[in-house]
């Protein structure tokens, strides 16, 4: 008999709780699993029991930075290949080349970012690895256009 496949779980360690509600909301509305912490304590204990598909994690975070906790599972036998995101607000002060090569990440994303561009950039990882991804219940977000001749009545 065969398994059904299970919804992927997201891992996300951010310190502001605003920030972690909205970030988990948006994932979530993707149709995966998220499980929050806001230390990187705690979530290399979380990593550590398993079952964790993708990690986003804050640069700065109590109790063990975000570099730290990569550092981390990247020396242990598994969780050490959890495709991760590092958030960070220090944009001009971190090589974000440099440390996505060092601890292999699938992305640096620089502090104000779309949430909507981390929650698209986790489901096209996971896709990309062969896991199964409830359908998208979300409807894709178009501006308005507009032509120059509606925006010449604001001004003429």
């Amino acid at each position: 008999m065969k398994s059904l496949p299970t919804t992927p779980t997201v891992l996300i360690i951010e310190d502001d709780p605003v920030f972690r509600r909205v970030l988990s909301f948006t994932v979530s509305k993707a149709g995966l699993r998220v499980e929050t912490v806001a230390d990187g304590e705690s979530g290399l204990a979380r990593l550590l029991e398993g079952n964790i598909d993708f990690l986003v994690t804050d640069y700065q975070v109590p109790r063990l930075e975000g570099i730290e906790l990569l550092r981390a599972i990247r020396s242990l036998a598994p969780p050490n290949d959890v495709p991760a995101v590092l958030c960070t607000a220090k944009g001009f002060e971190i090589d974000s080349e440099q440390l996505r090569k060092e601890f292999d990440l699938v992305d640096v994303l620089h502090k104000p970012f779309s949430p909507r561009q981390l929650r698209d950039l986790i489901v096209r990882n996971l896709q990309s690895r062969g896991k199964s991804i409830p359908a998208f219940p979300h409807q894709v977000y178009s501006p308005p256009s507009f032509a120059a001749s509606t925006l010449g009545s604001f001004y003429g």
